[in-house]
């Protein structure tokens, strides 16, 4: 894909995402040139296209606040198991998938519940043999944080011979003291998943780590898994992709294709930071984020992982996991390296992000921003927090003093976009149900929210998010309704990722200098309330330049 440069557009007879009212619009330079009601429209140039919107909906280009691009156009190719809860119909899937992949070195499925195979269960070795026993085949939690692969998976990879020590995960055993299959965070499932088609480069990237060696067909192979992971977001209307998982070998991808012309969408990037890295590593990672980027690329973040997931108890907590008294998990970080790390990273200037599950782990998290502040000086940091799964209301309003970002994902909250209530709200505990994903406390405090999906965790589709976010029904009567209102929902979506991405001033609303990242929406928006195929994206403009245009 090559770049499309600006053109003159005008928009006529749209309806504002907002106001409700009827609009229309020109776009020239890549910026908007003129907003206002239709047939006031001023004369200009002659426009490259004059596109009669015909009471389709506008709103500002949407904006994923956190996902994973590389990973994302990964599993585009994979088994997606979104929404399948039986063993019957996995079998079904993995049936009709294999034909054709039979001698694949490993198959990769993604987005599968973990009680997938029934209620009370979880998926092993043995269960996933009972499907396919003799071809490698690894099958991804929706979180991303758990896999479980077959014993030809493990055999393949050696761990059905030697059990390696793996830092911050953990290889499962059963009671015969072999691997059971399931495998808990990156440092673990990548022993399995680089036995894959991209050789585990992505899982790589997730991890900050470098792949060693890549040959040319395999950067031109990374590289058309991203340019499909940004086709996707531009048929979604998302024209900023806040991508979370950066190494040096993905930054240099994608300057490559930024010089290339070959971002059609814009993309952040952060650099990860991982308790396993040294002095030095954490050095180079630092630097590369300091690196001077484009309005189509961007750098100057950090990202680190302060815990893992409550499925797998690696959550860290303030009070204990109801069945397992005395345990709260612990941070990834110590605290006095996490300390450090983020005083390093705001005296550069960068703005430091992290994946917060537990309440403990933010906590931590604005602990560190905290002291970061006092030591270095306030300034404009507008430092996030990713996640936020759970939160102590003790923690609530430091997010607007200290003014941290709320990055946060309506697909997440178990019972939303087809996540199973269990096991994951019994992990949490009945008496904290009230303490979970909390937006509307957060955004009555004043804080701002910038919402997206993690994809691939979850879908891409900003449409089923909204929905998610719309739609969210509390689990019991006395938790609170976190329902946030529409407009408010866009804003997480539009203004407050602009925001989180010092961005405000050219993105994120509709009006005269504003960046020309528009999308036509075809169905109302507001009917996303009761479903996600409400309303789908007809046309996206980024930079003004046509990325996507739906078919007729």
């Amino acid at each position: 894909m090559t770049r499309t440069s600006p053109q003159t557009l005008e928009i006529h007879n749209a309806r504002d995402i907002f106001s409700r009212a009827p609009v229309s619009l020109r776009l020239k330079d890549g910026r908007i040139d003129w907003i206002g009601a239709p047939g006031s429209m001023p004369d200009g140039e002659m426009p490259a296209r004059r596109i009669e919107a015909e009471g389709l909906w506008v709103s500002p280009g949407l904006c994923d606040s956190h996902l994973h691009l590389f990973q994302g156009g990964v599993t585009l190719g994979q088994l997606n198991l979104f929404g399948i809860d039986t063993r019957a119909a996995f079998a079904a899937a993995l049936t009709a998938y294999r034909q054709g992949r039979e001698d694949s070195p490993l198959l990769c499925a993604i987005s599968a519940n973990y009680e997938i195979l029934g209620p009370g269960t979880r998926p092993d070795r043995h269960a996933l043999d009972a499907l396919l026993p003799d071809q490698p085949l690894m099958v991804y939690a929706v979180d991303l944080h758990t896999a479980w692969a077959n014993t030809a998976a493990l055999a393949a990879a050696g761990l059905m011979d030697e059990i390696p020590e793996v830092k911050n995960a953990e290889i499962v055993l059963g009671a015969d003291g072999k691997p059971n299959g399931e495998l808990r965070e990156g440092n673990a499932m990548r022993l399995v998943g680089r036995l894959s088609a991209h050789g585990g480069r992505d899982n790589a990237a997730m991890a900050g780590d470098e792949p060693g060696l890549v040959s040319e067909a395999d950067r031109a192979a990374d590289k058309a898994a991203i340019a499909a992971a940004m086709k996707a977001c531009a048929a979604y209307g998302i024209t900023t992709a806040v991508n979370m998982d950066g190494n040096l070998y993905q930054a240099e991808l994608l300057s490559e294709m930024e010089r290339d012309g070959a971002l059609p969408i814009r993309v952040s990037l952060a650099m990860r930071l991982s308790p396993s890295h040294d002095n030095a590593r954490i050095n180079e990672l630092i630097e590369a984020a300091t690196r001077k980027g484009s309005e189509k690329l961007s750098f100057g973040r950090i990202k680190m992982f302060l815990d893992g997931v409550f499925d797998t108890w690696t959550a860290y907590r303030t009070d204990d996991y109801p069945d397992r008294q005395g345990f709260r998990s612990a941070p990834l970080f110590t605290h006095e390296r996490f300390t450090a790390l983020c005083e390093e990273a705001d005296a550069r200037g960068l703005q430091i992000q992290v994946h917060c599950v537990g309440d403990a782990a933010v906590r931590t998290a604005l602990d560190g921003y905290e002291v970061a502040r006092a030591k270095n000086g306030a300034r404009d940091a507008r430092h996030r927090v990713e996640h936020i799964d759970m939160l102590h209301p003790d923690d609530l309003a430091r997010f607007a003093a200290l003014d941290v970002v709320a990055s946060m994902q309506p697909v997440h909250p178990p019972g939303s976009s087809g996540l199973p209530l269990e096991p994951t709200v019994s992990i949490m505990g009945r008496d904290r149900w009230q303490d979970t994903f909390p937006w509307k406390p957060l955004q009555d405090a004043g804080a701002t929210l910038a919402f997206g999906t993690d994809w691939p965790t979850a879908p891409l589709s900003p449409f089923n998010a909204i929905h998610s976010a719309l739609s969210r029904e509390p689990w019991a009567e006395d938790v609170p309704d976190q329902r946030i209102p529409f407009e408010a929902v866009i804003e997480a979506y539009t203004s407050g990722g602009a925001h989180a991405l010092f961005a405000e001033g050219t993105r994120g609303a509709l009006r005269p200098g504003m960046a020309a990242d528009v999308v036509l929406l075809d169905g109302d928006p507001r009917a996303l309330v009761a479903g996600a195929g409400a309303c789908r994206a007809a046309l996206t403009i980024c930079d003004g330049a046509v990325v996507f245009e739906a078919d007729a």
